[in-house]
């Protein structure tokens, strides 16, 4: 029997907190503002999860859901990717962060929107409250984790890691935003 090594899977599946469409609204250490709780500055967050594991995650092709915390870090995987392509043609830090900002302010997709890549890896949303506040939960996470992003893709210099940039080009699960 071949094993495989399994991927990464968030240690917030049992939490606590409000759950929408399938995915938790999980504490954020931020002050970015929006609807998340806020974390202990000195815990990790979903967002340091899904920093620290991405280079990992991105190399599998599947990846099983155990619980609500794994939605949220499979959409922030994607967004990773996302945000990977888009600085990779960036001249430097400046430049990078420009892309980003404008990548995080903008309204992301929810479940049951045109061009969703995860089909019915989360489900739409029962209400438009809950919609706003996935929509919400969603774009802060995107801001913060943008942050963060770019104090790991780029060295003091301002110039862009080369073993960031090469998962630009890597898909998780064969999947991208657009």
């Amino acid at each position: 029997v071949k094993k495989s090594m399994p991927a990464y899977h968030s240690s917030f599946n049992e939490a606590d907190c409000r759950e929408v469409a399938a995915c938790f609204l999980l504490p954020l250490k931020t002050n970015v503002r929006g609807p998340a709780p806020p974390a202990p500055a000195d815990a990790d967050d979903i967002i340091d999860e899904a920093l620290t594991f991405f280079r990992a995650n991105v190399l599998f092709a599947n990846f099983e859901i155990q619980g609500p915390a794994d939605r949220v870090l499979v959409y922030l995987t994607l967004f990773i990717h996302q945000c990977l392509k888009k600085i990779e043609r960036a001249n430097d830090r400046t430049a990078g962060a420009r892309e980003l900002n404008q990548l995080a302010v903008a309204q992301p997709l929810l479940p049951g929107d045109s061009g969703w890549p995860l089909g019915g890896m989360i489900p739409t949303p029962g209400n438009s409250n809950d919609a706003e506040a996935l929509r919400g939960y969603l774009k802060q996470a995107r801001e913060e984790l943008t942050l963060r992003l770019l104090d790991r893709v780029y060295d003091a210099q301002g110039n862009l890691s080369k073993w960031w940039k090469y998962f630009s080009k890597r898909k998780f699960m064969g999947k991208e935003f657009r």
